[in-house]
């Protein structure tokens, strides 16, 4: 049965976590610096959650955004995609929930699609990729672009330098694969990596789900330097929290390697 509380929070304040994780979030985008702006040619979808779990990368973003230029704005009241309702809808077999679900997810994105196109956006970018996974859903069937952002990146970064090794995550993106029959956007990203002179990745088995515990502790045990790169806001925050505040390993997401292959400023 999908979760009515959850939808509840949605509708009520835009949230999955409900009307009291909105001030939290109004206030962290803010400190991020991103503008909320009456006209904008690209609408930037923060999500609900990676504001609060991943705001260093969210803030490298936002500078990268700013450095090349891009006209860009938040949503005035964006609206949780409902990629949980999915989830929890994929569990039933009769289908039934999925329907259901389907349905749910439209009215939100719609909200979304409505204030984008209030502001003149025809372009959308999902910073988070179950975002991402909701929006793809629906990609083929609205006149906007919708782009997960290292799809974005990847038009606008030419190259940069940075010598560095570290582990290359890319996630395996089980929910994405188990919904859509398709994956993420991961050529984009090792296009735009591909450009970085001087940085060496030691590929990660991808296959392994930084979810489940068993093969948590396998990905773990294959980390070989001092930092790992995702392009996954939740992979980056879920092996973070894994190795602990004690490991000298850092996880990093992509816009803060690219920042810094850009500006030569340390990682």
């Amino acid at each position: 049965m999908l979760d009515s509380g959850l939808i509840a929070n949605i509708r009520e304040s835009g949230l999955a976590q409900g009307p009291s994780g909105v001030a939290e979030r109004t206030r962290a985008l803010a400190d991020m610096g991103f503008p909320t702006k009456g006209k904008a040619e690209y609408a930037v979808l923060a999500s609900c959650f990676l504001p609060s779990l991943v705001p260093s990368s969210m803030k490298v973003f936002r500078v990268l955004l700013d450095h090349y230029g891009i006209d860009y704005s938040l949503l005035p009241n964006e609206h949780c995609c409902g990629n949980l309702v999915l989830r929890q809808a994929a569990r039933d077999k009769t289908g039934a929930e999925m329907k259901e679900a389907d349905a749910l997810t439209a009215e939100f994105l719609g909200k979304n699609l409505l204030q984008a196109r209030r502001i003149g956006a025809t372009k959308l970018i999902a910073f988070c990729v179950g975002c991402d996974l909701v929006y793809a859903r629906i990609r083929e069937s609205v006149p906007e672009e919708i782009l997960w952002y290292p799809t974005l990146l990847a038009r606008l970064f030419k190259g940069g330098r940075l010598e560095m090794e570290m582990g290359y995550y890319a996630g395996c993106h089980y929910h994405y694969r188990t919904l859509n029959r398709s994956l993420p956007d991961l050529g984009s990203a090792l296009e735009v990596l591909s450009r970085i002179d001087g940085l060496r990745l030691n590929h990660l088995d991808n296959r392994l789900c930084c979810t489940r515990p068993q093969q948590l502790e396998a990905l773990l045990g294959t980390i070989k330097s001092r930092a790992v790169l995702t392009p996954c806001g939740g992979c980056a925050m879920g092996l973070q929290q894994a190795l602990g505040d004690k490991s000298d390993c850092r996880v990093v997401m992509l816009p803060e390697v690219v920042w810094a292959a850009i500006s030569g400023q340390p990682l």
